[in-house]
């Protein structure tokens, strides 16, 4: 006899619930990992009990769970964290090429050439160097900070640890004070020899407004595309924050 749609045994609310727990015990860290891996979990289960109603539920995860062999989610875990990186690396990219489009592009070229133009004819570019860079490296340790801060206060009010807040780290942190760091090395440099010539004077405008341009976008910006991100994730799942 064939099963009508209302005999199709569905995973519940609760189950749900199990298979998270049975994703952080077998060490999912990141609930965005565990949310891909719940979905595929629950697919293979509902689909069991469309061949075999009589299973139980703790039956059906096992038997599911079986088929991932003695690595058991590690394989799954590296594949969904690579595609969900890349997934969230392509929006984080896609938001600054979305904002560095004209005119603002030529906003940016705009005030470099007036920034070189005026260390240029400046007495005083050695100081005028060394200001904006003390004034970009204090904004880089404030952002840093604050966004340390909001990513703590969203994992508190979700209560769930984010690969989404990972990347953000490495995106929002560690790259800006790499690119900071390596601009002061070659500052260093310059001034070991102790002239500003026209091409370095020319490459240090550049980067300073560049990384002037990636501070507004990541400070008023890229907060939309966090919280519309991690909303979404929530949403579909039916999780309340």
């Amino acid at each position: 006899m064939k099963n009508t749609k209302a005999e199709i045994r569905v995973v519940n609310e609760a189950e749900i619930e199990k298979l998270y727990a049975f994703t952080d015990k077998h060490y999912i860290p990141y609930y965005d990992l565990q949310t891909e891996l719940v979905d595929h979990l629950a697919n293979a289960i509902e689909a069991q009990w469309a061949i075999n109603p009589e299973l139980s539920f703790d039956e059906a995860l096992q038997i599911e769970f079986k088929k991932f062999g003695i690595f058991g989610f590690t394989t799954i875990l590296e594949q969904r964290q690579a595609a969900l990186t890349k997934y969230y690396w392509g929006k984080i990219f896609s938001g600054y090429f979305t904002f560095f489009r004209f005119p603002k592009i030529v906003l940016l070229l705009i005030m470099t050439g007036v920034l070189y133009r005026t260390l240029l004819l400046s007495s005083y570019n050695n100081y005028i160097i060394l200001t904006l860079f003390a004034m970009m490296g204090c904004l880089e340790i404030v952002t840093a900070f604050r966004w340390q801060v909001k990513i703590r206060q969203q994992q508190k009010v979700t209560g769930k640890k984010w690969l989404l807040h990972s990347i953000i780290r490495n995106i929002y942190i560690m790259i800006p004070v790499i690119m900071f760091g390596n601009s002061l090395n070659f500052l260093y440099k310059i001034a070991v020899n102790g002239t500003y010539g026209h091409w370095q004077i020319l490459i240090f405008t550049f980067i300073i407004i560049l990384l002037g341009f990636l501070e507004y976008v990541r400070i008023f910006k890229m907060p939309q595309l966090i919280e519309k991100e991690t909303d979404k994730t929530i949403k579909s799942h039916q999780i309340v924050k």
